[in-house]
């Protein structure tokens, strides 16, 4: 099996016994763990992230791992053999074999505490969702509970398929199938809306990941994969072979297939979502407004599977394929329509629903292909701080550039981002005044494709910058060739010639290191995170300057 942590750094490959922890799913092992007994279930849970060791033999118990190196922090022993039901947060959901006990363990620092709780009937499943919150299938009912408080929130009214049945999360999703069945339901948490897609062939197993939106669908013929958002069915062409270890890696929203066979010393991946992967293209004609939505890739995949059958090449066909599983004849290729357009029309259409209040917005997908998705992948946003770029982009689209921090909460479903204390905040992107919160003009500058305004821009494409402040002594040089050595040793540069924090700000955005051929009266504030600045001084620099290291 194949497990990983929820900020994607760490991958746990499990063999029989054998356990090991690889970072970010590459090889060497990090570190390496012993079961006791297979009858064990793993999973991470966090933040921070550590690794729990269910077991039901020879005792039963849960054991808390550290990484990197899996050191044994904490353990405590169970009331009787149960299984690993479910994860959300730092909690994991434990049922009991004959589903009529259920308890959580939560993982607080390096300790374990476990608190029983008491739905009232046998559970039919568990799926672990965002925010602390747990749904319990039950024989007459669906509730969401609060991980924190053991109480239940409210009850969901989801026309699920009848047991026996599997069902998961999926980011913003719930998605359920049946044994043998070779269809998929998906459900839309913000209103319940379910999605019925066709595979073709039979489901033997679905692949997912809470924060992803992506989930793979493991059938006889070759991996599918089903976007919950776009509602889209393409075919993974990847080294897979029948009972490989399957998961996926979630670093933000680029989201990766990982697999491993019995021979293999580390894991192969195929991009699903963000850099490298598939663009996900929605339905030609909207959904329509009845219970459930039959995608259109679902007749195709069948059609080709059964003439690959036909023709006795069925992975190669299918691979050969892929392309058509997702296009109608008369859609246009992409490159037929200009960049800039496509992506924002989605975003100004959803910025002006709104203004005008919109009930349950949906924050559009916007891909890595653009200049929005190239700066939150270059930034390493994680998913809700896209999100609330995506939706303070939109507004600005619209010249509505201010929102409200509970109406944004209200969007992105946390407080974090909304309230300026999250990503967005920690990298200077956030304007907030009079309890409402917009993009800085640097931020929608670099978005619209327009010009920076206190920079000048030397070098070739994006790179990192140097993080944090330095000192570089003058010692009789002109600024030309200040700019050439720094230029050979940093990659791209952004020449302030304007205010110090509004250059510092516009580098970081265009992945230059900032450089202040003036040493500036005071160090610029905000300090966006992980920005840089070369700051050139001479014998009157002001003091802050003069402590400043050296450049090395």
């Amino acid at each position: 099996m194949i497990a990983t942590s929820l900020d994607g750094q760490w991958v746990c490959v499990r063999r029989g016994l054998d356990v090991q922890l690889l970072e970010r799913g590459a090889g060497p092992a990090v570190s390496r763990l012993q079961l006791e007994s297979e009858d064990a279930d793993l999973a991470f849970v966090g933040p921070p992230h550590a690794l729990l060791v269910v077991s039901r033999a020879p005792e039963a118990k849960v054991t808390l791992y550290q990484p990197p190196y899996l050191d044994a922090t904490a353990r405590l022993d169970l009331p009787g053999p149960m299984q690993l039901a479910g994860v959300t947060g730092q909690r994991i959901v434990l049922l009991s074999l004959d589903h009529k006990r259920t308890a959580l363990v939560r993982a607080a620092g390096k300790g374990l505490a476990l608190q029983p709780i008491d739905p009232g009937s046998p559970i039919d499943f568990v799926v672990g969702l965002d925010r602390n919150q747990v749904l319990f299938g039950m024989l007459k009912k669906l509730e969401v509970w609060d991980a924190v408080s053991s109480r239940p929130l409210l009850r969901l009214g989801l026309q699920l398929p009848p047991p026996p049945r599997h069902v998961g999360p999926a980011q913003g999703h719930l998605w359920a199938t049946r044994p043998g069945s070779d269809e998929v339901f998906v459900y839309r948490l913000s209103d319940g809306r379910p999605f019925r897609h066709y595979v073709g062939a039979p489901i033997e197993r679905v692949i997912w990941h809470a924060a992803s939106p992506v989930l793979v669908l493991v059938t006889p013929r070759g991996l599918v994969r089903l976007h919950c958002f776009a509602h889209s069915l393409t075919l993974i062409d990847a080294p897979w072979g029948a009972g490989m270890a399957l998961g996926q890696l979630v670093a933000g929203d680029d989201v990766n297939l990982l697999g491993i066979g019995d021979s293999d010393a580390e894991p192969w991946r195929v991009p699903l979502n963000g850099a490298g992967a598939p663009i996900a293209s929605a339905p030609d004609d909207p959904p329509p407004s009845g219970p459930h939505t039959i995608t259109i890739g679902g007749d195709k995949l069948r059609e080709m599977r059964e003439t690959a059958a036909q023709s006795g090449s069925e992975f190669q066909a299918d691979a050969a394929r892929t392309a058509a599983i997702a296009a109608t004849p008369n859609r246009p290729p992409p490159a037929a329509t200009p960049r800039g357009r496509t992506w924002r029309e989605p975003l100004a259409a959803f910025g002006a629903e709104l203004v005008r209040g919109g009930p349950d917005v949906e924050v559009p997908v916007v891909t890595v292909d653009n200049e929005l998705g190239e700066l939150a992948n270059r930034l390493h946003l994680p998913a809700t701080a896209k999100r609330a770029l995506i939706t303070l982009y939109a507004l600005h689209l619209v010249g509505e550039p201010a929102i409200s921090i509970a109406r944004l909460s209200a969007v992105l479903g946390e407080w974090v981002e909304a309230l300026g204390q999250g990503d967005l905040h920690a990298l200077a992107m956030l304007r907030r005044q009079g309890g409402k919160v917009s993009l800085r003009a640097s931020v929608t500058d670099v978005l619209d494709g327009a010009a920076p305004r206190a920079i000048r821009v030397v070098g070739g494409a994006p790179t990192a910058p140097r993080p944090g402040a330095a000192r570089l002594d003058r010692d009789g040089r002109t600024d030309e060739a200040i700019e050439t050595d720094l230029a050979g040793k940093l990659g791209r540069l952004a020449v302030v010639h304007g205010a110090t924090a509004l250059g510092l700000l516009e580098a970081h955005l265009h992945g230059a290191t900032a450089v202040a051929l003036a040493a500036p009266r005071s160090r610029p504030q905000p300090w966006p995170r992980e920005a840089g600045l070369i700051v050139v001084a001479d014998a009157a620099a002001p003091p802050w300057v003069a402590a400043l290291p050296p450049l090395t």
